[in-house]
């Protein structure tokens, strides 16, 4: 059944719920047993939300929490007795509280949907659609069972599913560019919590094992008051599931991987133990083309090995909430293929993220700690053997009243480097967000503050309205942005060579768009959808490092500016699924009088998604197309550009349901076409490559 955010639907009884009131509800035929099933939802990924509180207004004005008979953890339902002619309530941690009106008499086992709206995502407007919601204007929600069947086996390989998104890959990390930004610039977050390292700005998707996720949200566009700063290109939202999972995944080049996750009652909460190990030999055969000879070889990747091993834990109840993640990851550290003098070299990373959540008198408290170590060898070089080791803390609170958000937090983190390269920041911010409805319009508004050690008070804030209608949305908005140098930034920790540049704040001076969705309903059989946007953004003093400056250090660049557009259709039906993307950017780089691309940013890109399922099998190919790139800091010259690229993969899958669950086994080919391609300049991909995948799930 398909809700609209800041709705209740109901077999027999609809109730629209404006402001937190409930409008006039008609009544269903009257009857006598009070049990029913209210299944709630999130309105930023569309996953449940299980374990929710309901409470019913007692005369005093105090709530009181309403019984639960039964909850089905993996459908996100409750069976609860609503009660009669008394305002009732939903309320989890994280989310705003939706408030709602009991009929004077109801259905038995009546279903109740409806719709919670993280804290974190109040600023931006908000739409519900089947399986999936949009929170942001141009967001798109992928679930990790859609992306299974196209045979991911990672959340790299989920990322590189999403619309928009450009996955960037060098030596085993998996990274992503939005909008055409860095990876620096792009806010990675776990449950709403930052998963980028302090140190180097970026998060390293290959660390997040899949088998703990539910799926993830691409947001495009910067985000300044739900994810702070670095959210210049946009927000990559990953949320954890609910549920058993099993998966053994065997694949070219010494692919293995076995994953595993089981929720157990523990507490009276919810205990969720996940954990996963990857290997991969990885020494595919390619095509040297920038040897140091001039000749054109046919090399082989040596030393190219990676071991990847996660313990995932996540224990929660209805106001308490706490998650653990610790990786370990040993791999060789292969350079570019005109410098294979490093081929040799390993490194062994090592990385801890916890997070603890409690509601308390409505009040969200939060607090995070991120670890990270990096041990690095040169076994024919001693001298540049180097390690380093990060710790961040984070935390903050914040509310909801009367449509405002107040958000407040504070944090710290200690970097330190090899060659007495070390950096201790303090942090804070505080932030208002209020959302208003007039003359059917949406208007969101906010103002956020950071004060970062050194760097002193920076202010941003977003802008938006939505005019919302029953086939066709409109809107815009506009918002600044911010990024502070990281240590990576500042000395740039290599082992050739580390030199000191001094680094202004990067800042987005405004990052405009006007959108438009529309849902045309059924056409040809299915749901039809289409969303797009034209885009523009301005920065001053963007930090780059441009390829082949060998003060291996990045620099402050006088004005950064980008203009583009995007744009997405999909069709759904039960059995099927077609989505297409298509986005271009023109980027540019200016310092005096230099004007020049910015590296590494397609004009035009796109890809597309299709999955068929008839009776147990499911056919499921998927297309990513990508311009050519330049890759260095001078006029836009075929020479200088990676080629444009077009990948295919495609993915059979065959379900079979047991007395204990399901079962599917999916084969994937991978670069069906067998093309030679460089996300990074010197570091080539594989070619064609194969996996099998069996996945068990209660």
């Amino acid at each position: 059944m398909s809700v609209s955010v800041g709705s209740v639907v109901r077999c027999g009884l609809t109730a629209a719920i404006v402001g937190g009131r409930a409008l006039a509800a008609q009544p269903a035929p009257a009857d006598t047993m009070p049990h029913h099933v209210l299944c709630v939802a999130d309105a930023a990924t569309g996953a449940p939300v299980t374990r929710p509180i309901v409470e019913a207004a007692l005369p005093s004005g105090r709530w009181r929490a309403i019984a639960r008979q039964r909850t089905s953890t993996a459908a996100g339902c409750v069976i609860v007795s609503l009660p009669r002619d008394v305002m009732w309530r939903v309320r989890r941690l994280g989310y705003a509280p939706m408030v709602g009106e009991r009929a004077p008499a109801g259905i038995a086992h009546d279903t109740v949907r409806l719709v919670l709206r993280p804290i974190a995502a109040l600023l931006a407007p908000a739409i519900t659609r089947e399986r999936s919601t949009i929170s942001a204007p141009n967001a798109v929600t992928l679930d990790a069972a859609a992306a299974r069947v196209h045979g991911a086996g990672s959340t790299g390989a989920l990322i590189a599913l999403l619309p928009f998104v450009q996955p960037r890959s060098v030596r085993g990390d998996v990274t992503v560019s939005l909008r055409g930004t860095r990876r620096e610039q792009v806010a990675v977050t776990l449950d709403g919590v930052p998963l980028t390292d302090p140190a180097t700005g970026i998060a390293d998707l290959a660390d997040v094992p899949l088998g703990i996720l539910g799926g993830a949200t691409v947001a495009p566009g910067a985000d300044p008051l739900g994810a702070g700063p670095g959210a210049i290109g946009g927000v990559l939202a990953l949320h954890t599931a609910s549920g058993g999972y099993a998966s053994a995944r065997v694949g070219a080049f010494g692919g293995a991987q076995l994953e595993g996750a089981r929720d157990v009652a523990l507490g009276g909460g919810q205990l969720r133990l996940g954990a996963s190990h990857q290997q991969a030999q990885n020494d595919f055969p390619f095509r040297n083309t920038a040897s140091t000879t001039g000749l054109v070889l046919d090399e082989r990747r040596v030393n190219n090995d990676v071991r990847r091993d996660a313990l995932f834990a996540q224990w929660r109840d209805t106001r308490v909430q706490l998650v653990a993640l610790a990786t370990r990851t040993a791999q060789g550290m292969v350079g570019p293929v005109n410098v294979r003098a490093y081929d040799a070299d390993r490194a062994r990373a090592s990385r801890l993220f916890v997070r603890g959540a409690a509601d308390v008198r409505g009040v969200q408290l939060t607090t995070s700690m991120r670890a990270f170590g990096l041990d690095y060898r040169d076994p024919a070089r001693r001298a540049f053997d180097s390690d380093a080791d990060v710790l961040a803390f984070d935390v903050d609170a914040q509310q909801v009243v009367r449509g405002v958000r107040w958000h407040l937090g504070a944090g710290g983190d200690r970097l330190r480097a090899t060659g007495d390269v070390a950096q201790a920041r303090a942090r804070a911010h505080g932030a208002l967000t209020h959302r208003a409805t007039a003359r059917g319009l949406m208007l969101t508004s906010g103002a956020r503050v950071d004060v970062v050690q050194e760097h002193g008070a920076q202010p941003s804030f977003s802008l938006g309205f939505e005019r919302p209608g029953a086939r066709a949305t409109v809107g815009a908005r506009v918002a600044q942005a911010l990024r502070v140098p990281t240590l990576y930034d500042l000395y740039f920790a290599s082992p050739q060579r580390v030199s000191v540049t001094p680094l202004r704040p990067e800042r987005v001076v405004f990052d405009a768009e006007a959108y438009a969705r529309v849902a045309l309903g059924v056409v040809g059989g299915g749901a039809f959808s289409a969303q797009g946007a034209l885009v523009a953004r301005s920065a001053r003093d963007a930090i780059i490092w441009f390829p082949g400056n060998f003060g291996w250090s990045p620099a402050n660049v006088g004005r950064e500016t980008l203009r583009g557009g995007e744009l997405r259709a999909a069709w759904d039906t039960r059995t099927a699924h077609v989505s297409a993307w298509g986005s271009w950017y023109d980027a540019e780089l200016q310092s005096g009088s230099l004007r020049v691309p910015t590296p590494y940013v397609a004009r035009a890109s796109g890809g597309m998604l299709a999955r068929v399922t008839r009776g147990h099998v499911t056919v499921a190919p998927a297309m990513r197309a990508i311009g050519a790139r330049p890759f260095t800091n001078g006029p836009r010259d075929p020479a200088f550009e990676l080629p444009a690229v077009v990948l295919l993969d495609a993915a059979v899958s065959l379900r079979h349901t047991w007395p204990a669950g399901n079962t599917v086994l999916t084969l994937t080919l991978e670069n069906a076409t067998d093309r030679a391609w460089q996300s990074v300049r010197g570091f080539p991909a594989p070619g064609r490559s194969w996996s099998v995948t069996a996945t068990l799930s209660p």
